[in-house]
């Protein structure tokens, strides 16, 4: 408990510079925002290797390595915190964005259905059906991506840039 205090106050740390520097526009925000996530990676990595049975932290440990884009760790990583029912949905989430960017559509596909299948938010919802929407035009399935896009439009319009994109998954040319 006593490392996971230090280390909190070490990534608290971390993140105040990194806020720092974003205000400052220092030139070195990208070497810090490395530090930070490699100082986040090592603290999160001790942790599981504490306590391997904590899905909170791999469910944690995972976000780290998917914001770092070793995507192979953060789907080992979201593969066991599935396990935990408050972070199910999540996890599939963040299952099917790292499949995504390793462009294993069809694996990405089942596991935003598979987040989508408990949900209850609306604003959620928009979110899971969005990125399936931006995984199937990445896929080369058009009518897919303009049918969630059209759903995602029924609910709200203004959602992101959903609008936008249904027009021109609809009309290639322009």
């Amino acid at each position: 408990m006593l490392k996971d205090k230090v280390d909190d106050c070490d990534l608290k740390m971390w993140e105040l510079k990194r806020i720092a520097a974003q205000k400052a526009n220092d030139p070195k925000l990208n070497d810090v925002r490395l530090a930070e996530l490699k100082a986040r990676i090592a603290s999160f990595e001790r942790r599981v290797m504490d306590r391997p049975t904590d899905m909170g932290l791999r469910y944690d440990l995972g976000l780290a390595y998917l914001s770092g884009t070793m995507n192979d760790k953060a789907i080992a990583e979201f593969q066991q915190s599935v396990k935990d029912p408050k972070r199910k949905s999540l996890s599939h989430f963040n299952l099917g964005k790292a499949f995504q960017r390793k462009k294993m559509y069809d694996m990405a596909d089942k596991q935003y259905v598979s987040a989508e299948a408990d949900v209850v938010s609306q604003d959620y919802r928009l979110e899971i059906m969005y990125h399936r929407a931006k995984l199937a035009a990445e896929a080369g399935r058009i009518p897919l991506a303009i049918e969630l896009g059209n759903k995602i439009v029924e609910i709200d319009i203004n959602y992101k840039d959903i609008s936008q994109l249904v027009e021109k998954w609809g009309n290639p040319a322009a």
